[in-house]
């Protein structure tokens, strides 16, 4: 994918370069070296709008997360819900990169990532409205 630089000038917006996403990512990525690679999260953020939907929707990811223990390296799943604001966030957590990229690519997340598109369908949420990234997980005790 491509990326459009854009720089301020006099209160107008103008775009003055292309470049590719990856190499975004990759210049990052030597940016930053004292942030150790060790654990890696996908997660989900998504708004529930109430305690119907979180609950239907925590049995649903249950069922979802149940599948992905076959995954190579998965260490487990955490959720965090806001009771106030229904903020619902979900990690998904493997024990490397190397395996966070083999799920990735893996049938098993192509049938997971399905399962995923039901689940919000059953709860009537877009998946427009669901942030999803990748995360460095460390667990500090």
């Amino acid at each position: 994918k491509d990326c459009v630089i854009f720089q301020q000038n006099n209160s107008t917006m103008i775009a003055t370069s292309r470049v590719s996403v990856s190499s975004l990512v990759s210049t990052a990525r030597k940016l930053s070296t004292s942030i150790a690679v060790n654990n890696v999260a996908s997660v989900l953020k998504l708004n529930v709008r109430d305690e119907a939907t979180a609950v239907k929707f925590d049995g649903l990811m249950r069922s979802m997360t149940e599948k992905m223990k076959g995954s190579p390296g998965m260490i487990g799943a955490t959720r965090h819900v806001c009771k106030s604001e229904w903020a619902y966030e979900l990690s998904f957590v493997w024990d490397s990169k190397e395996n966070f990229g083999a799920w990735k690519e893996s049938p098993l997340r192509e049938e997971v990532h399905e399962d995923y598109l039901k689940a919000l369908e059953e709860v009537g949420i877009k998946e427009e409205e669901v942030y999803g990234g990748a995360r460095v997980s460390d667990v500090w005790v």
